[in-house]
């Protein structure tokens, strides 16, 4: 007899124990076991059987130590500022390692496309389809990824040799090198500054030829030194001419003055008077008076006293005494003249006045000549200042503009040759290096993970033939199923 139990007492297919779990593992044990083995040697097949990876790695450091050319010709910005390296300039150079211009190029230096049937053309030449294809295999293989606080871009690269995939990557760093130099340089920059300097170059010494041969038809041999000197000049003449016209005026008063103070003065002047007696007057009467009283004494010897001979002789004794006694009486003034010398002083004066007058009135005339000549050649200069300034302004600014586009063809040849050095503001931080350990398949992972899975996969199928079968083992299982309490249970025997 077998003991009856309710249907309470029984557990229910939906509880789960430790007890239950092992029941299930220990009545599929033959399912587990068979699962879990063909799984894990399926699993160590592939692993053991997939064709080994080899990757290698390479890391390129972004940077902004190098300056820009700016084609402008605003000489304040020849050049751009570095700044620091922002996100978007990591993710512009991961954008440029991806382009398809570099994928080409590192397809076709390392003949990726080999290996497909349709890669080689007639021609020897890949087909357009086949090298599409290795195009697209590469960007799949190829990963970049930037790495997270730093301005480095970590690219890697599996395939079949190590060697393989070194040659992959440094084929890439030369490309992309080469097409970041590219990308960040404007084309013919150089070209276009020596062109722009040299016709500036020609504009310039046509303007100096046409402004010195304007100089010397004008005579403009230092433009500004020779206006500051004839206006100087032109001053002073001024000043010299007002200074002799006031001399003149005084020279001229003083002529007239002079002239009315001689025409106040004598020519001569009394400088001695003497009283003299009539000392030759009296010797003659004296000397006649003697005569006639001789010829009266000879008279008297031969005539008588009262002969008419004797007595004229007697009258003129007594005139010739009359008049003696009158020229006793008489004397005589002499006086001594002199030039006047204030006169002849004031016409000394008068003469040197008027040969200063003179001397000023050429001095004046010369000045006047002098002045218009400076106001011509002032008139002159001002005239062909207008077109001596125009030609000076324009030396000027096509020097200024020579020289800046000479400054910038130098800027452009520098940028040129760091160009050609492959100085950039990105670096290869870690060149790629063939690394003969395989990268996949990883092997003791795999067979970890593969145990795992195995494990788990054989477990899980076991409960699922468990859950799902249609045979009942135990009497819960029955009461669940139909819903009807198990009264008793009996064994089965086999035969």
């Amino acid at each position: 007899m077998h003991e009856t139990y309710s249907g309470s007492a029984y557990p229910t297919y939906s509880s789960f124990s430790l007890k239950s779990f092992v029941t299930v593992l220990c009545r599929r044990k033959g399912l587990v076991i068979a699962n879990f083995i063909g799984l894990f040697v399926s699993i160590a097949l592939i692993t053991l059987l997939t064709p080994k990876q080899y990757e290698s790695h390479m890391k390129v450091l972004v940077k902004n130590e190098r300056i820009h050319l700016v084609v402008s010709p605003d000489p304040r910005n020849g050049a751009q500022i570095p700044t620091e390296v922002s996100e978007n300039d990591v993710n512009s150079e991961i954008e440029l390692l991806t382009s398809n211009d570099i994928l080409a190029r590192v397809v076709r230096e390392c003949t990726l496309y080999a290996g497909d049937p349709s890669a080689v053309q007639a021609a020897g030449a890949p087909s357009p389809v086949a090298f599409e294809r290795a195009i697209q295999r590469l960007s799949h293989d190829i990963k970049i990824t930037p790495v997270h606080n730093a301005d480095i871009i970590q690219i890697s690269y599996s395939a079949t040799t190590p060697e393989k995939a070194a040659a992959v990557l440094k084929s890439l760093s030369n490309a992309y090198l080469d097409q970041h130099l590219k990308v960040h340089r404007t084309a013919g920059t150089q070209e276009f500054f020596r062109n722009q300097a040299q016709r500036y170059e020609t504009e310039l010494r046509a303007a100096e030829l046409k402004l010195s041969a304007f100089s010397l038809q004008n005579d403009l041999t230092g433009m500004d030194e020779q206006k500051d000197l004839i206006v100087r000049k032109h001053v002073d003449t001024l000043s010299e001419l007002k200074e002799t016209d006031t001399a003149l005026a005084e020279a001229r008063a003083r002529i007239a003055d002079l002239r009315l103070q001689i025409a106040a003065q004598t020519p001569r002047i009394v400088t001695q008077t003497r009283s003299l007696p009539n000392q030759y007057s009296v010797e003659q009467l004296n000397t006649m008076l003697a005569q006639l009283e001789n010829r009266r004494t000879e008279a008297l010897l031969k005539f008588r006293s009262d002969d008419p001979f004797v007595t004229e002789i007697e009258q003129e004794i007594s005139d010739t005494r009359a008049a003696l006694e009158k020229a006793n009486k008489m004397t005589s003034v002499e006086q001594s003249t002199d030039v006047n010398p204030l006169r002849h002083s004031l016409e000394s004066d008068l003469a040197t006045a008027q040969l200063q007058e003179t001397g000023l009135h050429a001095r004046r005339d010369s000045l006047a000549g002098i002045l218009a000549s400076y106001q011509a050649r002032e008139a002159q200069l001002e005239s062909a200042s207008i077109d001596y300034d125009s030609l000076q302004r324009t030396i000027k600014e096509t020097a200024e503009d020579y020289l800046l586009y000479s400054r910038k063809q130098e800027e452009a040849r520098i940028a040129d040759s760091l160009d050609q050095q492959k100085v950039a503001n990105v670096a290869i931080a870690e060149a790629p290096v063939a690394d003969y350990l395989p990268a996949k398949p990883n092997v003791t992972r795999n067979l970890r993970l593969g145990f795992l899975f195995a494990v788990f996969m054989s477990l899980g199928l076991a409960f699922a033939a468990e859950y799902t079968g249609t045979r009942f083992h135990t009497p819960g299982e029955l009461e669940s199923a139909v819903g009807i309490p198990v009264l008793a249970t009996i064994p089965f025997e086999s035969a």
